[in-house]
């Protein structure tokens, strides 16, 4: 039996793209042995075992780029983490190991190089995060998901560009039964607002001071995952809004939020882009600016220059702004027609099968198959 580690967790961004290459992996090798390795913070905790997989844990923290006490406690928790990941590898004898990126893959996917393990990683950022770049180097296969990224790396032999992976049941949802089920109609224009798996605050803020302008407006309306610490307070304001509301703490089935959009108003964290451009949605983008190496700026600015999303920065973020930025958007039918082309002209739609098409190939080549 085939033994995969599936190692990376925190955020969506580095979940959703793991999960997709485990469901593609599984549906070609149904008695593989899929294990998934995070933490107890990470939302992993919850995604993971929904979709069927086992989930084992870890202790890692991020490496803070500033002095406070989490700066001192990375070495205990790095070393911890290591001695973790080392008993896993030991328990589950794995056949290959795969990392999604980020602090969580990273003592999994370092350990299992040292060890000569089968090793890829698929990194979502057009920047490439710190992990990915140190560990390029040690394993067997980098695997990228915009071109631009490979000038970040010392060497390209192990490089392949093959695009971020979608789960299937984003591509599969029904629009008319989407309406439906957030009691929306389809006769108006949707504005779908989401700033990544666990909101932003200052989306939400935002949004809510652009409302006495959208007003204007009349054949719109939002679709709103506000993310849980902001979801009864904006629940409670807009009780009195004219603006036809459909608002969320989380929404599970993000294939029907995006079938029922018609503007996408996001964070430009790599999950987000991935499934917004795999569903063809125009986007309206502002970039976290506190994300490591100012990576989702530099995702929104690859999106903006091949004409699929219009960015603003968050320090000029107001609600007049945001108001004008979405009528001028959502009311312009041949602007999004050409956001919606420029998203095909990026999406790559066999991107999932392409990199279990590579651990296949790792595999191989290593004699497990």
């Amino acid at each position: 039996m085939i033994k995969v580690i599936f190692a990376g967790g925190g955020t969506g961004g580095h979940i959703f793209p793991g999960l997709a290459m485990a469901q593609e992996f599984r549906k070609r090798l149904p008695q593989a042995n899929i294990v998934f390795v995070g933490t107890a913070r990470g939302l992993e905790k919850d995604i993971v075992p929904r979709y069927g997989f086992q989930l084992e844990l870890i202790s890692i923290i991020g490496l803070s780029r500033s002095l406070n006490k989490r700066l001192f406690l990375f070495p205990f928790y790095l070393f911890k983490s290591l001695c973790q990941s080392n008993c896993l590898l030991k328990s589950i004898t794995p056949d290959l190991v795969v990392g999604t990126g980020g602090y969580v893959s990273w003592p999994v996917v370092f350990l299992a190089g040292l060890k000569n393990i089968p090793t890829l990683i698929q990194e979502q950022n057009s920047y490439p995060g710190i992990s990915t770049r140190l560990l390029a180097g040690l394993v067997d296969r980098v695997c990228l998901a915009y071109q631009e990224s490979e000038r970040y790396f010392c060497s390209r032999k192990n490089l392949k560009v093959l695009g971020n992976p979608v789960r299937r049941d984003i591509l599969k949802a029904d629009r008319e039964s989407a309406f439906k089920s957030f009691g929306l109609d389809p006769e108006k224009k949707t504005l779908f607002v989401f700033g990544g798996s666990q909101g932003s605050k200052r989306i939400n803020q935002a949004l809510v001071d652009s409302l006495r302008f959208l007003e204007k407006e009349k054949n719109i309306q939002i679709l709103w995952q506000t993310g849980r610490e902001d979801y009864h307070k904006i629940k409670n304001q807009m009780n009195e809004s004219p603006i036809p509301c459909a608002i969320f703490q989380f929404i599970q089935d993000m294939g029907e939020a995006y079938s029922v959009s018609d503007l996408v108003l996001s964070r430009a964290g790599a999950l987000n882009l991935a499934e917004i451009i795999s569903c063809k949605k125009p986007s309206l983008l502002i970039p976290y600016p506190f994300a490591a190496n100012d990576h989702q700026r530099k995702n929104a600015e690859y999106l903006t220059k091949k004409g699929a999303s219009e960015m603003i920065l968050e320090k000029n973020l107001s609600g007049e702004k945001l108001a004008q930025l979405v009528m001028n958007l959502i009311s312009d039918e041949k602007k999004l027609n050409k956001m919606k082309d420029a998203c095909e002209g990026i999406f790559q739609p066999r991107s999932t099968e392409l990199l279990v098409d590579e651990m296949l190939d790792l595999l191989k080549a290593k004699n497990k198959l």
